[in-house]
């Protein structure tokens, strides 16, 4: 027999033995909560208010966080607030030495004098074109030509609003500050410039359209009852009479309605017209008008004005309402240019 198995209990009280003590229950390993806390390095009989030495150095760690946090505003407080305010009233007086120039009597004298100054001193050349309160900037900031640039924007506007230099700090402060009035600035040329060039593209094509007016081979004579007038009282009729055709197939049109509109409509559809066909080159499109006006034997009328090349007064009569083109019209030369069905065209 075993020793170890044979061996018996010790004998109890009053040489009783004593009741054998119950088993543990066993450790499910894979328990859900034990798993938990063995992975956090937590344990079931801690209390919320137990904190670990690493947990203490963590809270430090955080801790230096918050007083980074409170230099910071500091910073803030001492050099960005009170700097930014700083440079709105160094703005102002900029602003206010600019009005007395652009006020005093000897102004153009001074910006000349600012000119000659600052290429002689800094190599910098100005155009006499140059906005007077760029030259007075680029004069005071020659070393740092983005930053005169952007000063120049915001007082620039400034002037605009007809402002004084004692209510410029708060304008910039109300506007979003220099970045972003000098960003709304830019986008206001911008769109500015584009529009410009739109209009100056709907011009062209009139013009186009007014030369080729004179040598066109597609004349109608329309009854009164077949031409509609659009154009409301107190309203300006426009230049040109529109046409709405139907096309039943191939090449042939069929005129159903004349339409006298306005010039705000008529510009609307020129302007769509334009911009669907017209190049953008310009100058290329006046050269290629210039040609056809000379071929056309064109001096005065038929959309030119003084200053045109070839103008001679006293010209031929203006447009006959009564004899309008059905369509698109081209003159019979050598076609070096088509906008919108119209032939910009050169002698052959």
């Amino acid at each position: 027999m075993n020793q170890e198995s044979a061996q018996t209990s010790p004998p109890g009280f009053n040489g009783v033995s004593p009741s054998p003590a119950p088993a543990a229950a066993p450790v499910d390993e894979l328990a859900f909560g034990l798993l938990i806390n063995r992975a956090l390095g937590g344990s079931d009989s801690r209390r919320p208010s137990d904190k670990s030495a690493n947990e203490v150095q963590v809270d430090m760690v955080l801790g230096q966080a918050q007083n980074l946090a409170k230099m910071n505003d500091q910073y803030v407080e001492t050099y960005v607030v009170r700097g930014t305010k700083e440079l709105y009233a160094l703005l102002g007086a900029i602003y206010s030495y600019a009005l007395q120039i652009n006020e005093s009597p000897l102004r153009d004298h001074i910006l000349q004098r600012m000119r000659e100054r600052m290429e002689a001193e800094h190599e910098i050349k100005t155009q006499i074109n140059t906005p007077w309160i760029t030259t007075v900037l680029r004069f005071i900031l020659p070393m740092d030509r983005q930053t005169a640039y952007s000063y120049s924007k915001v007082l620039q506007v400034a002037h605009d609003e007809n402002l004084t230099a004692q209510e410029l700090p708060n304008y910039i402060k109300e506007r979003g500050g220099i970045g972003k009035i000098t960003a709304t600035k830019e986008e206001e040329e911008s769109n500015k410039s584009i529009k410009e060039h739109k209009e100056a593209k709907t011009q062209m094509l009139k013009k186009i359209l007014q030369a080729n007016a004179k040598s066109a081979q597609t004349i109608v004579q329309v009854d009164d009852q077949f031409v509609l007038n659009t154009v409301a009282e107190g309203k300006k009729e426009g230049m040109f009479e529109f046409a709405v055709c139907v096309n039943p197939g191939g090449n042939e049109r069929r005129v159903v309605r004349f339409f006298k509109v306005n010039q705000a409509t008529e510009s609307q559809l020129l302007n769509l017209i334009s911009e669907a066909s017209m190049p953008d080159d310009l100058e290329a499109m006046q050269e290629k008008l210039d040609v056809l006006r000379e071929k056309l034997g064109i001096t005065s009328g038929w959309g030119m004005k003084p200053g045109d090349k070839g103008y001679q007064p006293g010209g031929l009569p203006a447009i006959n309402s009564a004899v309008q083109p059905e369509a698109m019209l081209n003159a019979p030369t050598e076609v070096n240019h088509v906008v919108a069905g119209v032939a910009v065209q050169a002698p052959f």
